[in-house]
């Protein structure tokens, strides 16, 4: 449920609020598994934490993992003829440019690898064997499932989709389409920290958005590395250094390579990706940290996009490399 808080301050977002002649609105609260927070300007003043839930809702019935009813989830238990609904297409085709752009490293397909390293809705599970990784790369693989007549076809019925690393990019995105279509312009949309922000704050400056220091802290700190201007842009930051599982002293990282079936292995902490839409900034972060630094600082050149990555070089300190949006 939406709570609709007049003047609080973002924790992402440093400014101080002050008072205008057409105040901001503020709605937080909790969605996809996460938290939000929504701040737009708005001349007439309106509510719109039920529209709000009820976009949240809809995504979730599409792609939610966690809902044993969405579409999604009926996919994979492979039920007959299930229609898709555009939001879900919308979401996969993304999701297949992402991946022939990034040589795979981006594969939603990658759940059952995913579920059997104890990630995603199945957890507690103990890191599988060789064996056990070798047998599901069998059925990994984005071009091995496509969209026939509206409706999802797989080459083998043990593939499964998994939306959580694009999702809240597109649902950011979604709300934000909503807001510009009731005439809002000055707002700021987040989502478990991928965010897109339009015009200005209330200071009637651009929003500046935190990026976290990737070290481990207790789950209500936040340490900054730095902050960046935003305007009519969405950024979205993954990293290695929350999520992950720990098995006789040893942490896997939660981003599992598509093509070793294991989780990836290299220096790369964080890495934060600036775009135009919040969809591609979400899956595109899951995908460099699939890669690693040297080929994603490689791969932006032809992506045109912007990037800034946290890294730890060989006496384990923190070193930060950065595309020209995100300054030196």
């Amino acid at each position: 449920m939406i709570q609709k808080i007049a003047n609080s301050i973002l924790f992402f977002c440093a400014f101080v609020s002050c008072q205008k002649q057409v105040p901001y609105t503020s709605l937080t609260g909790t969605a996809q598994g996460t938290t939000f927070t929504i701040r737009y300007q708005d001349k007439e003043q309106r509510d719109f934490s039920q529209s709000v839930d009820s976009l949240f809702r809809l995504i979730d019935k599409s792609m939610s993992l966690w809902d044993s009813t969405s579409l999604i989830r009926r996919i994979n238990r492979n039920e007959k003829d299930l229609k898709l609904d555009q939001h879900f297409i919308n979401v996969f085709n993304s999701s297949r440019e992402i991946s022939d752009l990034t040589d795979g490293a981006f594969d939603v397909t990658v759940s059952p690898l995913v579920n059997a390293w104890g990630f995603s809705y199945k957890k507690g599970l103990p890191p599988p064997d060789s064996s056990l990784v070798d047998s599901l790369k069998h059925f990994i693989g984005f071009k091995r499932v496509m969209i026939e007549n509206g409706v999802l076809q797989k080459q083998d019925p043990r593939i499964e989709l998994d939306f959580n690393a694009i999702a809240q990019g597109y649902t950011v995105d979604l709300v934000s389409a909503f807001l510009e279509t009731h005439g809002i312009k000055n707002y700021l949309v987040e989502i478990g920290g991928e965010v897109r922000a339009s015009g200005v704050n209330e200071r009637d400056s651009i929003w500046m958005i935190g990026i976290d220091k990737p070290v481990e802290v207790a789950s209500d700190e936040r340490l900054l590395q730095t902050t960046i201007g935003l305007q009519n842009k969405s950024i979205a930051t993954s990293g290695s250094y929350r999520k992950f599982i720990e098995r006789d002293g040893k942490k896997y990282s939660h981003f599992i390579s598509p093509e070793t079936g294991y989780p990836v292995q290299h220096n790369l902490l964080s890495v934060s990706v600036m775009a135009d839409n919040c969809t591609s900034a979400d899956g595109y972060a899951t995908a460099f940290m699939v890669m690693g630094l040297e080929k994603t600082m490689d791969k932006v050149k032809t992506l045109h996009l912007d990037v800034y990555c946290i890294y730890a070089d060989g006496n384990g300190m923190l070193k930060t490399m950065s595309t020209s949006g995100f300054g030196r």
